[in-house]
């Protein structure tokens, strides 16, 4: 008989790659019931996962049943808790995140690890009304407030092309039921960042500079 193997590889979310985990329990339920004349099993494979990288513990279940079709795609299984498809950026963990961001920021990661593109996009558009608002103030719709942060060289002209073209994706996910690739969605996400990473970083050089002692001038001897 063969012993099961007592090592998986596996993404890991701290690692943020596919590493090596370490099976520490598996649990195997199965049950079975008639269909007419034949005879169904169904079950659940339970395995604790730990990566052998950094210790993370992870929990993974993978369903089957006796009338799976083996020239199927194996079912790759369920994650507890889901493998994290994009990571927050380092600064957000250094910086202080304005709060008016922060919690529509959370709920947009939260999507992306439950592959939800489309509600990630939606809570993109969503942001960067706040990011307008918050930056300029109210000005009437999307296109103004746009070309507002052009005019004070808050952003670019290209830039502003490039959230157009973002703002699209979440229109296209709210109301046409786009289904964004995951390229697509991880370009949007670039641009939120760096939107959000500029405005923290301008209000830390404000600061810094009036924190900073003034050069005084040097009194000529008389």
């Amino acid at each position: 008989m063969t012993e099961a193997p007592k090592f998986i590889y596996a993404h890991c979310n701290s690692c943020a790659q596919e590493t090596k985990h370490e099976i520490m329990s598996r649990v195997d339920r199965r049950r079975e019931f008639q269909d007419g004349q034949n005879t169904i099993e169904v079950g659940s494979v339970w395995k604790t996962l730990r990566c052998k990288g950094c210790d993370e513990v992870s929990l993974h279940r993978r369903d089957w049943c006796s009338e799976d079709d083996p020239m199927d795609a194996p079912d790759c299984g369920t994650y507890f808790p889901p493998r994290v498809s994009r990571r927050k950026p380092d600064w957000a963990g250094r910086l202080e995140v304005p709060t008016e961001y922060k919690g529509l920021l959370e709920e947009i990661y939260i999507a992306l690890h439950a592959d939800s593109r489309r509600l990630a996009m939606m809570g993109v558009r969503a942001l960067i009304d706040e990011i307008i608002r918050s930056t300029i103030g109210d000005q009437g719709n999307f296109g103004k407030g746009l070309q507002h942060l052009v005019d004070t060289q808050l952003i670019s002209q290209r830039n502003r092309e490039i959230i157009e073209a973002a703002v699209d994706v979440g229109h296209a996910s709210a109301h046409r039921g786009y289904r964004p690739s995951i390229d697509n969605v991880n370009l949007v996400i670039d641009i939120v960042e760096n939107l959000i990473h500029n405005e923290i970083l301008s209000n830390e050089a404000e600061s810094l500079r009036s924190s900073t002692p003034k050069r005084t001038k040097a009194v000529k001897a008389t």
